[in-house]
């Protein structure tokens, strides 16, 4: 028996999950970021925006993320139209005339990931129970784009860590059909206080909602092997 994860998966038409999103301009990365992770936690829990819980979440788990597929990315380009704040603290526009903004707005198409989260065993149970029964409804990254799967996976203690369970938790077809054949390597994203790159996505409860860096280790696996049809690959745990 290995260590207790929790695994999740997160596939769907849309996802978005902003590093710098600040003002008009809204972008995505490449792969899930954990704040929002960690607010997708939160709408499972019932913890609204602004609470201190969050933040002791952030701190209690360690997150591994696997690219099972990379999606293709799409620019949506909307308008906001009203009383408009702007960073110097003032507001554009007013209720006689108000502003219109061009809001560019970047979203991932029919991408897929496998998250999983390190953490105390009493942590994991608690969430596992919460996204098996959400207090909110659950959207991956931005409230437009919903999951077309359960996002909770299982608990499993198959693996002794999140890197074993990245390289060797077999990988899902899921809805890409479009495949012809399934990927060599996988690209996966481990949070690593010794690691080579950084994604500014710690949550840090402040008004202005700014995040903390995060220090991550960028690799690939070899592809893993695909689940027999019809079985999950996590082992539920109680």
């Amino acid at each position: 028996m290995g260590k207790l994860l929790l695994l999740l998966r997160l596939e769907g038409p849309l996802q978005s999950w902003g590093l710098r999103s600040r003002w008009d301009v809204r972008d995505t990365g490449e792969e899930p970021s954990k704040s929002g992770i960690v607010g997708l936690l939160g709408c499972a829990l019932g913890y609204p925006v602004g609470d201190p819980r969050l933040e002791e979440l952030d701190a209690q788990l360690r997150m591994g993320v696997r690219v099972e597929h990379p999606g293709t990315r799409l620019v949506d380009f909307q308008t906001i139209t009203g009383v408009l704040p702007i960073a110097s603290g003032g507001v554009r526009g007013s209720p006689d005339d108000p502003a219109t903004v061009i809001s560019p707005r970047s979203y991932l198409q029919d991408a897929a990931f496998l998250v999983v989260l390190d953490g105390p065993d009493e942590v994991l149970r608690r969430c596992a129970a919460a996204l098996a029964a959400p207090r909110w409804p659950l959207y991956l990254g931005r409230k437009s784009c919903i999951p077309t799967r359960p996002v909770l996976e299982g608990l499993t203690d198959a693996y002794d860590s999140i890197e074993e369970a990245l390289e060797r938790h077999p990988w899902d077809w899921g809805g890409r059909q479009t495949l012809k054949e399934p990927p060599s390597t996988l690209r996966i994203v481990v949070e690593d206080p010794a690691g080579e790159a950084i994604r500014p996505d710690r949550i840090r409860v402040n008004p202005a909602r700014m995040y903390a860096n995060r220090t991550v280790r960028v690799g690939h696996v070899p592809f893993p092997g695909e689940a027999p049809q019809g079985e999950g690959g996590a082992t539920a745990c109680t």
